[in-house]
């Protein structure tokens, strides 16, 4: 069986090598055939080309793209181009770790879910916390609350991480053009529409990694409002449905 995994880069010159070997080599992962899918922004410091080195040896498409910049959209330009009968998302920083990887497909590979996301607030989940992050992990985990148990009414702990398995199948399903734009606000959208669609949703317990090199493109606060918002529409839609 074919998996593809997506990897969204930008200035990740000194992760992707790495993090693509790391996957490739996991145990669990050597009985199926992988394809690594990297959708770089024209990063400035040379990710493709240490994506371009790697080619001869591992199963591995690089696409660069010059004038199109953004996460959600090199995630759809990233399915497109793939041909798994599963796919992961994950970030390219070791934010999710390659030994985890495995155990996400678990549940699909053994029939027990469409989609499987990692989540940091199930036992066994988590992430290291400093004085540094203290105030992320807080929104992070309270934002999640909110927006899947009191507006969406989700059956997750998080939508917000990235860490995504799902069959392919359950594409056809979605409208993916609308679901894969913006930031990191696309998890919210892609688990919301696939749980109405009735597609059957895991949590595998995951424990976040450090970045290994470089700096995080994340702005905390406009992240937070861009989330809130996205939940916020979903559930206008969801009630304006309903009185229709």
């Amino acid at each position: 069986m074919r998996i593809s995994i997506i990897l969204p880069t930008y200035n990740e010159a000194g992760n992707i090598a790495k993090l693509i070997k790391a996957i490739h080599t996991q145990p669990g992962l050597k009985s199926y055939q992988l394809e690594f899918i990297v959708i770089d922004d024209n990063s400035p410091d040379d990710t493709a080309a240490e994506v371009k080195k790697l080619t001869k040896k591992i199963s591995v498409k690089l696409f660069v793209r010059k004038n199109v910049r953004g996460l959600a959209t090199a995630i759809l330009h990233g399915l497109k181009k793939s041909t798994g009968k599963i796919i992961v998302l994950m970030d390219a920083d070791f934010n999710h770790q390659p030994k985890d990887v495995f155990r996400l497909l678990q549940p699909i590979l053994n029939q027990k879910a469409d989609l499987a996301i990692g989540s940091r607030y199930i036992p066994g989940g988590g992430m290291h916390v400093t004085e540094a992050n203290k105030l992320q992990f807080l929104l992070s985990k309270y934002g999640n609350y909110f927006v899947n148990r009191l507006l969406l009414n989700l059956p997750i702990h998080e939508s917000l991480s990235g860490f995504v398995a799902f069959k392919r199948k359950i594409l056809n399903d979605l409208d993916t053009n609308h679901i894969f734009r913006g930031y990191g606000e696309y998890c919210i959208r892609l688990l919301y529409k696939i749980h109405q669609q009735g597609y059957k949703i895991s949590e595998v317990s995951v424990n976040y990694g450090k970045r290994q090199y470089g700096q995080s493109k994340s702005q905390l606060f406009l992240m937070a409002i861009d989330y809130f918002k996205t939940a916020l529409k979903l559930k206008l839609q969801l009630l304006n449905a309903k009185q229709n």
